[in-house]
C-alpha cells in the first residue's frame, strides 16, 4: 500500500518536471525575444538621430548581408501582428517595441511564477514521501 502511494507520488513528481522543463524552455525563448526587441530598439534609436539617406548593413539571413541605401531613416515598416504591415515613425516603431517587450515581460513573469507553483508542488511532494518512508520504517521496527 505504502509503495503504491510512493509510486504514485513519484509519476506526479516526473509530471511536475516535464512541466518545469516546458515551463522554463519557453521563459528562455522569450528571453530571446527580449534580447533581439532590445536590439532592435537600439538601431532604431540610432535611425532616430540620423538625417537624410543612411547606408546600412541587411542581413539576408544564412549569415550574408547586403549594403542598402535607406532612403527615409525616419520611416520603417513594422509588423503589428496578424501579418499586418505599417509604416510608421521611427519614434513610434520603438513605442511599438516597447510595448511588445512589456507584454513579453509580463509573461516571463507569469511562467516564472508558475514555475515557482510547479516548485512548491514538487516540495510538498517530496516531503509527502518522505513521511510515507518514514512511518513505514516505523512500522517495520515495532514488528521487528
Amino acid at each position: 500500500m505504502d509503495e503504491e502511494k510512493i509510486r504514485e507520488r513519484i509519476l506526479i513528481l516526473q509530471q511536475l518536471q516535464a512541466e518545469s522543463e516546458t515551463v522554463q524552455r519557453r521563459i528562455v525563448e522569450l528571453e530571446l525575444v527580449q534580447a533581439e526587441l532590445d536590439k532592435t530598439i537600439e538601431s532604431l534609436e540610432y535611425f532616430e538621430s540620423l538625417d537624410g539617406n543612411v547606408e546600412a548593413l541587411m542581413n539576408l539571413g544564412g549569415g550574408v548581408f547586403a549594403y542598402v541605401d535607406v532612403k527615409d531613416s525616419k520611416k520603417m515598416l513594422v509588423d503589428v501582428g496578424a501579418g499586418i504591415i505599417v509604416e510608421k515613425q521611427v519614434k513610434d516603431a520603438i513605442e511599438t517595441l516597447k510595448k511588445k517587450k512589456e507584454k513579453v515581460n509580463e509573461n516571463i513573469t507569469k511562467l516564472e511564477q508558475l514555475l515557482q507553483q510547479i516548485v512548491e508542488q514538487a516540495r510538498n511532494i517530496q516531503e509527502e514521501i518522505a513521511k510515507i518512508q518514514a512511518q513505514a520504517k516505523e512500522v517495520k521496527e515495532k514488528k521487528e
